[in-house]
């Protein structure tokens, strides 16, 4: 699983560790493991293109709920990883994958700087040195803590934008068949999103929201590459 073993970053304890990507000969994947992956708001409006992007709740073993934004990468079902990773080229979408993939296997934790060992990239002999003497190496930090620090940074924002669709009773269950094979997913209802007084619609629109959910809307369609996908 992923984030399993996640470590926080230490000069003295880590000085002589590296870190590279195995691609195809990774027998652990973060490219085949999740089926979505959670996303920050101002991430939507590439990934609309790419993957159907939803509003999820997820409830931990507390019984706690937590609303997400999330793009899907493939179905459940579906063997073969996230639905842009190819045979010899590795992610399709290299300069527009979600941070999270972009980050990955390194994190900020907490406001410290972190990393997972689930993933069998890190060894002291082959691959980027971690530290360049008592200071991370810009690559790594350009390359991937950027992407986190990004991560941080959105999730109030994102945070506020969900709890505003839930207040407004906008969102939806909604049910998607294709081919035989159907997807559940929570969704904007558009006839209510129409049906709101002109001040909240002219407010959703000074902070980018109604932006943001047409792009979700939009995104929707990118279920049918999911299922013809998985049913090939």
């Amino acid at each position: 699983m992923l984030f399993s073993k996640v470590v926080f970053l230490d000069a003295k304890d880590h000085a002589h560790l590296r870190w590279q990507c195995l691609n195809s000969q990774c027998l652990s994947s973060c490219c085949f493991i999740p089926d979505r992956t959670f996303i920050v708001l101002e991430e939507i409006y590439r990934l609309s293109k790419h993957f159907p992007v939803v509003i999820t709740v997820e409830v931990d073993e507390q019984q706690r709920e937590e609303r997400l934004l999330c793009a899907y990468l493939r179905l459940k079902e579906d063997k073969r990883g996230c639905l842009y990773l190819k045979d010899g080229v590795g992610c399709a979408i290299e300069e527009e994958k979600p941070y999270t993939c972009r980050q990955y296997p390194f994190l900020i934790e907490g406001g410290y700087l972190a990393f997972d060992l689930t993933c069998p990239g890190f060894s002291e002999s082959q691959g980027t040195p971690l530290w360049k003497g008592q200071t991370i190496n810009p690559h790594l930090e350009e390359r991937f803590f950027t992407y986190s620090l990004k991560l941080q940074e959105g999730k109030a924002q994102t945070q506020d934008f969900i709890n505003t669709l839930f207040d407004l009773n906008l969102i939806v269950g909604a049910r998607l068949t294709y081919e035989n094979i159907e997807v559940s997913f929570n969704m904007v209802q558009e006839e209510r999103l129409i049906d709101l007084p002109k001040d909240v619609l002219r407010e959703l629109s000074s902070k980018g929201y109604l932006r943001a959910i047409y792009a979700h809307l939009n995104s929707l369609q990118n279920w049918e590459k999911l299922i013809k996908r998985c049913i090939t």
